[in-house]
């Protein structure tokens, strides 16, 4: 059987105006309502493991949301949900119909033929950033070091543009990167009815014992948020309610210093910010790769799901 391809982003852009509600639609339900309408069946989506199909289709449209935010296509409600924007009514130009279908094909022409290597949108203009960098590195303009701090900063942005939804799917990579051959099994099970749990890991040391380790990822839009106590206090319920061994709290920007004290005391817990994450990255080729003479250079492929 042929391999099918992914739905294209005017796919999924229809697919979400299809099932999103005029008065709004919390995002993790509207993701999974999406994911109906791709043409793939149940049992096609039923694995939730780190590379299946589900979570590579919830990562991708998770950024298609972010860009038709960016875009203005979809809005957020008081409440923090996603809905279509108020209908606007355009002036009158001048124009007959036929004149303004012209203008708009040869606007779409002209789109399509600049091909640009990196998509006009937030996220892409941050992996652009990071490229123009390491062309700057490459022709001696910027020192090893100022490149890679660079480059940390821009995968940082990456990462909040790239949506909750593929920090899911990266935080799952990564840990499962550091775990190694003792994962027995993985599913990412964040959705509508989560619990607060992103993903379940569950391993096998060599001496035959078992862990269920639990993990959640908080992306702040502000590398310089803090994640608050409260969030690892409740996590750290869910860990207990639903039997984990272990729990992994992730976030892209930082904990707050209360927040620290109380996972200090959690032998089973532990705490990794954007700092430790990008070192990580870095320690297992996660979201970054070398390239050219062994430089660092970030996995454009990954960030825009191409892979």
């Amino acid at each position: 059987m042929a391999k099918r391809e992914f739905p294209s982003k005017q796919e999924i852009e229809a697919a979400v105006k299809a099932v999103i509600d005029r008065d709004g639609t919390e995002r993790k339900l509207l993701i999974e309502r999406s994911l109906t309408r791709y043409g793939y069946s149940a049992a096609e989506l039923k694995d939730r493991s780190c590379e299946s199909l589900s979570t590579r289709l919830k990562s991708l449209t998770g950024v298609v949301l972010n860009e038709m935010l960016s875009a203005g296509t979809l809005v957020t409600t008081e409440d923090g949900r996603l809905a279509p924007p108020a209908p606007v009514v355009e002036p009158k130009t001048g124009l007959t119909r036929t004149q303004r279908r012209r203008a708009q094909r040869k606007r779409a022409a002209e789109r399509a033929n600049k091909q640009p290597k990196y998509p006009d949108t937030p996220l892409g203009k941050a992996l652009e950033g990071a490229d123009k960098k390491f062309q700057e590195y490459k022709a001696g303009k910027l020192s090893k070091d100022k490149y890679l701090a660079a480059l940390r900063r821009a995968l940082t942005q990456a990462i909040s543009e790239a949506g909750g939804e593929f920090f899911e799917e990266l935080s799952m990579k990564v840990l499962l990167a550091v775990y190694g051959d003792t994962v027995v099994s993985n599913e990412l099970t964040a959705g509508p009815d989560d619990n607060g749990i992103d993903g379940k890991i569950h391993l096998k040391d060599p001496a035959g014992f078992k862990e269920t380790v639990f993990f959640q990822s908080k992306t702040k839009l502000n590398e310089r948020a803090f994640v608050s106590v409260k969030v690892v206090r409740e996590f750290l319920g869910v860990m207990t309610a639903w039997g984990a061994t272990k729990g992994i709290l992730i976030t892209n920007s930082r904990f707050h210093r209360d927040t620290k004290t109380f996972a200090a005391k959690r032998p089973n817990l532990l705490l990794i910010d954007n700092t430790v994450l990008l070192d990580m990255m870095f320690a297992h080729s996660v979201g970054v790769k070398q390239v050219e003479g062994g430089v660092w250079h970030a996995d454009d492929d990954l960030f825009l799901n191409l892979t």
